[in-house]
């Protein structure tokens, strides 16, 4: 099986996560690569928040990890009383989607994966 170039990789992860967001329950998304970002949100008023929540899940995740020498992190998924987050590495790409509680997050998880 040939191996996809990076560009088909990114190429497909972004008309993977065009499909996940009009899904219903999902909230939107922060996508992250060394070099930029790219953010939906239905709430452009929690940016911030959501950007934040981001970034320490992943960071944590890692933190975690080490100490526990469990390995590498493939990805989190962080519950609330109304809303979770599925945190993930994709290559370089960091990628954070928020969703409601009955989201099923494996599902997505391997939509993501199967760029």
């Amino acid at each position: 099986m040939p191996v996809k170039s990076k560009f088909q990789q990114i190429e497909n992860l972004g008309i993977n996560l065009e499909n996940i967001k009009t899904r219903e329950g999902i909230i939107g998304y922060i996508l992250r690569s060394p070099k930029s970002a790219s953010i939906d949100l239905s709430d452009p008023t929690k940016i911030v928040d959501y950007a934040l929540l981001s970034a320490t899940a992943l960071d944590e995740g890692k933190d975690l990890s080490d100490t526990l020498e469990i390995g590498e992190v493939n990805n989190i998924v962080l519950e609330g009383t109304d809303v979770k987050i599925l945190s993930l590495r994709i290559g370089d790409s960091r990628l954070s989607v928020f969703m409601k509680k009955n989201v099923d997050h494996e599902r997505i998880c391997k939509d993501l994966y199967a760029t």
